[in-house]
This record gives C-alpha cells, structure tokens and sequence, in this order.
C-alpha cells in the first residue's frame, strides 16, 4: 500500500511539474497582408533561461522582445506567467511556418509549439490598419538613436496657399518609435489671424503605423482644427509643444531574474518636444467680377428666401427667413442687407445656427428671420434678393437669386385709426405716400429781431480770438504730456490698469457665452499683460517666482501674491483642461477684477 501511495504522489508531482512548464507559441493574426504589423508572443507560466526565439528570416521586426510578466495567489500558492513578444511584418506572400522557441526550466529545456500565418497580398493601407489593432505593443526603438529620430511632433495643413476666408485644416500629429503612455502639458498654438473651429476630439487617440524614408513610426493624431483667416499676406502657424511620457528600454543591470531572463527593464520617460512652425501665404479675394452685395462668405453655398404671408392686414407682422446651408466660413457670414418698402416697419433679424465641424470641415446651416410689419393698405414688392460667394475651389463669385415678393395690404380692423400708430421714423424722413400733407412742425419758433446781425456782435469778436487761446491752450497741454511721457516705465504703468480692463471685456464676452476655455485664455493673458505692464517686467523674464519676487518687493501683502499666483495656476490649467477645472465663472470674473485692483492699491 505505501508503494501505491508514493507511486500515486510522484505521477501527480511529476503532472504538476509538466503543466508548468509549459511554453506556448501564438499570433494576433493567423491571416495577414504583406506589410501588414501583427504580434507573436512567446507565453511561460513558470521561470527559465537562456530563451531562443525561433528564426523570424521572413518578417520585418519592429519591436521586440517586449516583456509582460503576471502573478496570482490562489489559496496561499504562487503561479506566475511571462510573455515576451514580437510585433512584426511579413515581407512576401505565402505560407510562413514559425518553429518552435525554446527556454531552460529547472535544467530541462522544453519548446513551443510551431505554427503557420498564412500571408496575402498587401493593401497601401494594410499596414496602418494593422497596427490600429495593437498600438501598444510596440515599445521602444534602440535607444542609442537621437531623440528627434524617433519621437516628433508635426504641425500639417492642407494648403500652404489659400484665399481670404477659405477653410484650411490644420492637424498636429505625434510621431514615436517609443511606446508612448501618455501626455502632459499639451500646448497649442493661438492661430493669430485666424478665426479657428476645433473638431471633436476622440478621447481615445487612435495609433496607426505610417512609413517615412523606410522608418515605420506610431503616428496619434493629438487635434485637428478647421481655420479661416481674417486677412491676406504672410500668416504663420507657431510651434505646438508637448511633453510625451514613453516607454524606452532602460540600460540599468536587472534588477532580478525575470528582468535577466528577458534581456533587461523599461522606465517611463518624459520629453519635451516642439513642432516646426508654418507658413501659410493667404490670397486676397479677386476684384474683378466682385458683386456688389458680396459680403465675405466663402465656401460652397444653397441659398432660399420665403415669407410667412401674402396677404396680409394693416398693422400685422410678416416673417421673410432667408436659409443659408453650406460649407465654409459660414459662422461668419453676416445677415443680409434687403432693401424693404419705406412703408414697411422693420427690425434686426434674429439669427439661428446648426453648425458642426466634421471630418469634412466646418458645414450647417443659418437661419436669418426678418420681422416686417406695414403700416398701409396697398401691394408692395420685395425686390429680388440675391447672395453671393466666393468660391474658392472654382476661383470665381457666384450669385443665387431668390424670387420677387408681392404682399398685398389689406386695411387694418379699425379702418383708418388703425394706421395711425406710433411709428420710429422721425418726422422729417416722412414722404408723400398717397395724399399731399405733410407734418406740420408744432414746436415752438424762435424769431429774431429785423436788422439784428451775428457780425459785428460780441460773440463775432469772441470767435475771432478764440483761436489765438485755443493755440496757446493747445501749446501749454502738448507741453505737459510731453513732460510725463518722458518716463516711458511710468507711463507703462499708468496704463496697465487701463489696458487690464480691455482684455478683461473680452473674457466677459467668452462668459456670457459660457465658452470656459476662451474664458480661461483671456483671464491668463489679463493678468500676465497687467503684471507686466505695471511691474515692466519683460516678456522672456515673465514667470511666477519673478513675479512673486517682484510684487513682494512692493510691499504687496502675501496674501494677494498667493491669490495671483493660485489664479494663474488655476486658468493655466483651465486652458488645455476646463472640463476638469469647477467653480462659478462669474465669481472667477469678478474676483479677478477685485484681485487687480488689490494690487493696485497695495503697491507702493
């Protein structure tokens, strides 16, 4: 019996072992295109050594070995799993058979098993699609290469040249050989000149390999904007800068042996990198052939025009909508100049936009509805309306009528009285409309007595040497300006406060539209341009602790430098992040103005 029972306990030992010790081959695809990056890992759920991976002649290697080890405790006994794999690229078509690797486990060696991808021919677009499937698999390239070989960022427009108004794409791309982790401290350009749309951003950044010079680098997209410019000439794009958080393999000794067996450890690393700023040379708008009532929409257009009623009574209200749809600059298309019947009472249309920008640029629609009221019976005309545009794909205007308008008036429910209502039309802008009487003035008539004359007068004697006061007034004042503007600093000074309150109204525009980014970017340029101003502190020394020295050199209580500091911390933030940032942007508006005027009080 005891014979059975060690037996029994040595075959399962020696199962348990066998179980263990077991290497596993397998591939991400079994089917693959020429070009087309896929992963083979190698998968050891025990420890070993001298690892072997099997001849891979017949793929371009991208990045390998890259290491992952897992651990688990299931009732107080230890079981680990390490895998190391390989993400690759057949070179030609066919049946490409993977043999077995092999590693050393408790001084036995034991082997994977062997496999076969089948290859097809490959697609232009194969290899990018590939590897969307496993973006983070690839690890570092040789870390012996130049940083700016292998980790980049690239501003790229659509068109180095473009009319006033035209639609250009501007995309800022990350391009690395690392295995990126993520990102920090993302800074991109203002578009000076430009008025600028951004598309929706995919939380995701989508990874795709993409070849340069016979060098395949991970490519994420980081934004994409639709700009216009706002005038012609020489425009420039500036850099963009982020630091880019990557996995690179480190050249310290191992640290134990799963690091050892595995040829080494990775460390997370941060860079800072910087794009190439672009130029882009911006065309004015041709003369010839311009129409008349062109006023700057470029792009591609529909155009409708109709109104509410035809026939319609005194006194009563008629809507005329005018549609416009397209693509374009269409956000700052403004509404249309129409020439209505003087009898008609008229006001400011009321303006209603569906725009988004897409995949294919900043589309949608505006509605401009126009509110008329006539005053009279009779039939009136609304003139033919017509828009015009540019286009800019077939470099010429085109103009889109819309049909003529009748609307015949009907006399009002109280007959006569009914007209007489109050109009806003001063009197003196009244024509004959259908009798010959006209408004008769009421007010009261100064009258001058017979042979009494201005020349002569003393008032004629003022005015002739008032002249004479008005220029030495004029000499004694330029005098005195002069004299305080000598101090370029204090003048400076004088006017921060001043030029403060002009970049605050525009962060007052972005919180009535509770736009919180823009917000942000104009109280963080507000406070920096008024720190600067008042302290003349210049551009290149404007950071914090020099701030911080310089307010606190002024006597300024250290409780507003932290106040200023905490803001500029927190808008700093608010601009690459306002999703995360909370707090009533009124209160923040107006503890800002409070916070200027702190400090104005408290430097002395």
């Amino acid at each position: 019996m005891k014979k059975i029972v060690c037996i029994l306990i040595f075959i399962i030992t020696l199962a348990n072992i066998s179980f263990a010790q077991k290497l596993t081959a397998q591939a991400s695809k079994a089917k693959v295109a020429v070009g087309e990056s896929f992963q083979i890992s190698f998968s050891l759920n025990s420890s070993g050594s001298n690892f072997k991976a099997p001849p891979l002649n017949d793929f371009d290697v991208y990045s390998g070995p890259n290491q992952s080890t897992s651990m688990s405790y299931v009732n107080g006994s230890m079981s680990q799993s390490i895998t190391l794999s390989y993400v690759v690229a057949a070179k030609k078509e066919g049946k490409i058979n993977i043999g077995p690797a092999s590693v050393n486990v408790n001084g036995a060696t034991i082997q994977s098993n062997a496999f076969t991808i089948e290859v097809v021919k490959g697609a232009a677009n194969a290899q990018s699609q590939g590897n969307a499937n496993h973006p983070a698999q690839n690890p570092s390239a040789p870390t012996t290469e130049n940083l700016s070989d292998n980790l980049f960022v690239k501003t790229i427009v659509s068109k180095t040249k473009a009319y006033l108004g035209e639609q250009i794409t501007v995309t800022h791309k990350v391009y690395t050989r690392y295995q990126l982790r993520g990102f920090q401290d993302i800074k991109f350009p203002d578009y000076t000149g430009f008025w600028s749309q951004d598309m929706p951003n995919n939380p995701q950044i989508q990874v795709v390999n993409e070849n340069i010079d016979g060098v395949n680098y991970q490519v994420g997209e980081l934004k994409r904007t639709y700009l216009f410019a706002q005038r012609s000439g020489k425009l420039e794009i500036e850099p963009m800068n982020i630091e880019c958080v990557v996995r690179k393999q480190s050249n310290r000794r191992p640290r134990d042996v799963f690091e050892q067996f595995f040829g080494g450890g990775y460390e997370d690393a941060t860079y800072s990198v910087k794009s190439k700023a672009v130029a882009i040379e911006i065309l004015p708008l041709p003369e010839v052939n311009k129409p008349a009532n062109f006023s700057g929409a470029v792009g591609n257009y529909s155009f409708k025009a109709q109104i509410s009623k035809e026939k319609i009574k005194a006194n009563d209200a008629v809507n005329l909508t005018i549609t416009l749809n397209g693509k374009g600059n269409i956000k700052l298309v403004d509404p249309l100049k129409i020439d209505f019947p003087e009898d008609f009472e008229t006001y400011d249309p009321k303006t209603k936009e569906n725009i988004t920008a897409g995949a294919n640029g900043v589309s949608g629609n505006k509605i401009f509805d126009y509110l008329i009221i006539p005053r009279h019976e009779g039939d009136y005309k609304i003139d033919q309306i017509n828009f015009s545009y540019f286009d800019p794909e077939k470099k010429q205007y085109i103009t889109i009528p819309s049909p003529e308008f009748t609307i015949n008036v009907e006399k009002g429910a109280g007959g006569e009285e009914s007209a007489n209502v109050f109009n806003p039309r001063s009197k003196e802008d009244v024509k004959v409309l259908g009798n010959d009487i006209r408004y008769i003035k009421t007010n009261n008539v100064h009258l001058e007595p017979k042979n009494n004359y201005f020349f002569g007068s003393p008032l004629f004697y003022l005015g002739l040497i008032s002249p004479f006061f008005a220029f030495v007034g004029f000499i004694f004042i330029r005098r005195k300006n002069t004299e305080q503007n000598k101090d370029a600093i204090a003048v400076k000074s004088r006017k921060a406060t001043k030029m403060a309150k002009k970049r605050l109204s525009l962060a007052e525009q972005y919180l009535k539209s509770n736009n919180k980014e823009q917000f942000y970017v104009e109280i963080f340029k507000a406070l920096y341009g008024y720190i600067g101003d008042k302290l003349n502190i210049l551009a290149a020394d404007l950071n914090k602790e020099h701030i911080s020295d310089t307010l606190k050199a002024k006597r300024v209580n250290d409780a507003t430098i932290q106040q200023l500091i905490t803001t500029l911390d927190n808008c700093e933030y608010a601009r690459y992040a306002p999703s995360a940032v909370s707090g009533d942007l009124n209160s923040i508006y107006n503890s800002t103005v409070e916070l200027i005027t702190k400090i104005e009080d408290e430097i002395k």
